[in-house]
């Protein structure tokens, strides 16, 4: 078995070393990176954060993505195969060329920031074309004027809140409400539930030495596998008393059963949520997938001069269900996908061309490969693999091929994604069921991008209309019930004219005699707290042993930034207000026309 996966391997290489001639030319290229190494989701630490280790992992990525597609020749010190971009700039960056987003947790926006640190390190003087030139940075008496650090460069980076539609591009499954459901039940599976009763006395064992300072043990178990795996790579490369009790077996056992479940959280594609055959488990694998072949069409469309270098920057969780669903775990380097991606590591798509005088080829002359590096280390090389099952003899497709093997796993846009996953997120609202989308959505409909639907694009609302249209309705009703609250707890008139003409009109419920220190209003000490939830836990409504009450544990599911888009609200942290009414208003009570209120006794 090692001689034959050696054999696979030694296969792909010499594959990609002879694709790519001198006679090549890479016009785009689409990457999704995996966060560099964080702080564990869950454990002892409070906060995940970017680690210094991660930070570096990333910066080193970038450098071999520069060493390959923006400099000609080893000038980084890096051993890769250069397939430089055509036109792309090389010194400073251009951001009518490159495209980056991220989600908008810190520790994956921080991620991006290194990685962007590493492709375009800081060099003196390089201000790209679109953003002025050296003009921009000369004065008129002939100074010029760098940017700090040497010249920094200062990338644009677009972090997509779970609010934004392009959120679901990098991270599907987040707010995804059928996803959620469709885990919900993961621990009844009776395949899941065999697999756990198999494993328990591994993760039990390793629970008195490893995990018992940060999980109780009912959760050293299969059906958390991630978290425990997570923890104790992080333990292992950190703790010095870890690294010495923990063998690289076990380490790898950890590594190999989180895989297990990732895949099957991820990248089980005979699971259905709202429609059969509808793939939810990989939701996340099919928004990227649109993404992916958008970016290329973009480029296509501007014969070149946009798009030339697009990153994505996320959780794992796409990759894994992009695997599944391109037939990667199935196929001859299916060893090679079995694990949970190492931190720092991408997987790339690269347009290119064969021959040419140089300018930008016909569509026909297209083509697309793939590529999956799995580490961020020194001297690791863009490892090139077939995509949809058609083995290493079709590593390279043309891209109409591609578009088609594409389209057939993809979303056709953001309406699709609001349908399949059943999500009442804010801008699914505004978007109509048959609408293809929104202005800026990944089109995987035909080979050039183009709707050849054109009737019943006229008859659709554009979402982006719809949008504005459902925020109008909604800030419309919100002032009709403001303007009734105010005349229905219109000011209380006082009980009589003598007093409504006084000149004492002190503010607040105590009025004259209201002192600096009296307060109208008092809060309760704590604020609305929010938890992520999304666990199959919530069937149960009760605690998770050894987690704090109020907050749900997810099994199995890394806490990324994204979760489940539910929250958890506890009762004694909700806001509390109270207002001291004051004895003449106990007495007028309310009085709506300007009549003075009948003393007790009193005659009309």
């Amino acid at each position: 078995m090692a001689t034959f996966a050696l054999v696979i391997g030694l296969a792909a290489l010499l594959g990609t070393s002879s694709a790519q001639s001198n006679n090549e030319r890479v016009w785009s290229s689409v990457a999704f990176i995996y966060h560099g190494e964080t702080t564990p989701a869950r454990g002892v630490y409070t906060t995940r954060s970017l680690t210094p280790i991660g930070a570096q992992q990333m910066f080193a990525q970038g450098s071999v993505f520069r060493a390959r597609y923006l400099v000609d020749g080893n000038t980084t010190g890096e051993t890769v195969d250069h397939a430089t971009i055509q036109g792309v700039e090389p010194l400073a960056i251009d951001g009518s060329q490159t495209s980056v987003i991220s989600t908008n947790d810190g520790y994956i926006s921080t991620s991006a920031m290194a990685f962007m640190q590493g492709l375009y390190p800081p060099v003196d003087l390089a201000v790209a074309n679109s953003a002025g030139g050296l003009r921009a940075a000369a004065l008129a008496n002939g100074t010029v004027i760098d940017y700090p650090l040497n010249g920094y460069q200062y990338p644009d980076i677009n972090t997509l809140s779970t609010l934004d539609p392009d959120f679901i591009w990098i991270n599907g499954k987040a707010t995804c409400s059928n996803y959620y459901a469709s885990i919900l039940n993961f621990t009844d599976d009776p395949w899941a539930q065999q697999l756990h009763d198999q494993t328990l006395p591994f993760y039990q064992r390793l629970w008195h030495g490893i995990f018992a300072g940060a999980f109780p043990l009912s959760m050293a178990s299969f059906f958390y596998a991630t978290d425990l795996y997570e923890y104790a790579a992080y333990q292992y490369a950190h703790d010095n008393s870890t690294h010495s009790d923990m063998n690289q077996v076990d380490l790898a056992m950890l590594a190999l059963y989180a895989g297990i479940q990732q895949r099957e959280l991820n990248g089980n594609l005979s699971a259905s949520g709202g429609g059969e055959g509808d793939m939810i488990r990989a939701i996340s694998g099919r928004t990227l997938a649109a993404k992916v072949l958008s970016y290329l069409k973009l480029n296509m469309a501007s014969k070149g001069s946009s798009n030339k270098l697009n990153l994505m920057f996320g959780p794992f969780d796409p990759m894994i269900a992009f695997f599944a669903l391109a037939g990667l775990v199935d196929g001859p380097s299916a060893d090679n996908f079995q694990t949970i991606p190492n931190p720092g590591s991408a997987m790339v798509f690269e347009l290119f061309s064969n021959g040419g005088n140089g300018s930008y080829p016909a569509m026909r002359d297209m083509w697309v490969r793939f590529f999956y590096r799995n580490s961020s280390l020194p001297g690791a090389r863009f490892v090139e693999y077939s995509l949809f099952g058609n083995g290493n003899s079709r590593s390279t497709l043309r891209f109409n091929d591609f578009a088609s093997g594409m389209q057939g796993i993809s979303l056709d846009g953001v309406s699709s994604w609001c349908n399949t996953c059943g999500s009442i997120n804010l801008f699914c609202s505004g978007l109509t069921s048959n609408s293809g989308g929104y202005p800026g959505s990944p089109a995987t409909s035909g080979g050039s991008g183009s709707n050849s639907n054109s009737n019943n694009d006229r008859n659709k609302i554009d979402p982006v209309v719809a949008g504005v249209i459902g925020a109008a309705v909604t800030c419309g009703v919100a002032a009709l019930v403001l303007l009734a609250s105010i005349l229905l707890g219109f000011v209380r008139l006082s009980s009589s004219r003598d007093r409504r003409n006084s000149s004492s009109l002190g503010g607040g419920f105590k009025g004259a005699e209201k002192m600096a220190s009296d307060n109208d209003v008092s809060y309760a000490k704590g604020g609305v707290r929010h938890e992520r939830t999304g666990s199959w836990e919530l069937r149960n409504g009760g605690k998770v042993a050894g987690v704090e009450e109020g907050v749900v544990s997810v099994p199995g599911v890394v806490g990324d930034a994204a979760g489940s888009g539910a929250t958890v609200v506890d009762s004694k942290d909700r806001v509390a207000t109270s207002r001291t009414r004051s004895v003449d208003e106990e007495r007028d009570d309310i009085s709506v026309m300007g009549a003075t209120p009948v003393e007790p006794r009193q005659s009309l």
